[in-house]
């Protein structure tokens, strides 16, 4: 099924790009999340769902691209981020290496959503060249899969319990707790890390995770009406975490088959 580029050598790598269009790209973030997760966490997610995905589907499967944009959180020791103005034309340098060996179809598996603006230029670049590419990030699927998966915040009871699935070790549930998110002013409540809600108003902010939380881990209300903020990531558990994998592995693999018949013709 899946190939994984890393471990071919470059003849390999020739033939497989002979006879496979689809290549499937992780990436994600070092950053912090909340007291009781993994710097890792948004890395190790997108490269373990493109394995899995990789073990349904015939692609090519590239390393992760751990480091994306989390400058905002860099308030909390051991955050690594690229600038913005970066992130593109990085990303576009081995893409464009990906084009030059054969691929049409390129999915970005996301694990941060950080790297989102970055991720929609490079589809839209890429779009212009005739090659189809898209990126899919798991919360924007979970969620829609069940109700219990619905988006809550950032180290919530979600990707707690898909980091307990991946890397139990690594995860401190004796640390974890309902986070509640600061206000800017008495009546100025902070909903996510870009907006506030003022009598009942929404205003737009460019936040810092810091502003927002003391911890770390934060509410990021409104991103799901099925969401039940109140759960604790300290009810997490390793085979919640398990079903969401795979749920969300056979979700994408399913779409790989629709997103092949994806074709555009290039711009000129």
């Amino acid at each position: 099924m899946g190939k994984t580029l890393a471990y071919m050598t470059w003849e390999q790598a020739k033939e497989a790009f002979k006879t496979t269009k689809l290549v499937l790209v992780p990436t994600g973030s070092v950053e912090q999340h909340g007291p009781h997760m993994p710097l890792g966490t948004d890395y190790l997610i997108a490269d373990h769902l493109a394995k899995l995905v990789g073990e349904k589907v015939d692609a090519i499967i590239t390393p992760v691209i751990p480091i994306g944009y989390a400058m905002y959180h860099t308030d909390f020791p051991g955050t690594l981020s690229t600038t913005a103005a970066a992130l593109a034309p990085y990303y576009q340098g081995f893409i464009d290496c990906l084009v030059n060996y054969g691929a049409t179809h390129i999915l970005f598996i996301n694990g941060h959503g950080g790297n989102g603006g970055a991720l929609s230029s490079i589809c839209r670049n890429l779009r212009e060249r005739g090659i189809t590419a898209a990126y899919t990030q798991w919360w924007d699927i979970a969620g829609g899969l069940s109700k219990e998966w619905a988006m809550i915040g950032h180290g919530d009871i979600v990707e707690t319990s898909m980091m307990l699935a991946l890397a139990p070790e690594a995860v401190h549930l004796d640390r974890a707790n309902v986070p509640v998110n600061k206000k800017l002013a008495p009546n100025t409540q902070i909903l996510d890390g870009s907006a506030a809600k003022f009598k009942g108003g929404v205003i737009r902010f460019g936040l810092r995770t810091g502003d927002t939380s003391d911890t770390g881990d934060m509410l990021e209300i409104g991103h799901s009406t099925e969401a039940d903020y109140a759960l604790s990531p300290a009810k997490a558990t390793a085979e919640n975490g398990q079903r969401i994998f795979a749920a969300v592995a056979q979700y994408l693999a399913d779409f790989t088959e629709e997103f092949k018949q994806i074709k555009f013709q290039p711009i000129k």
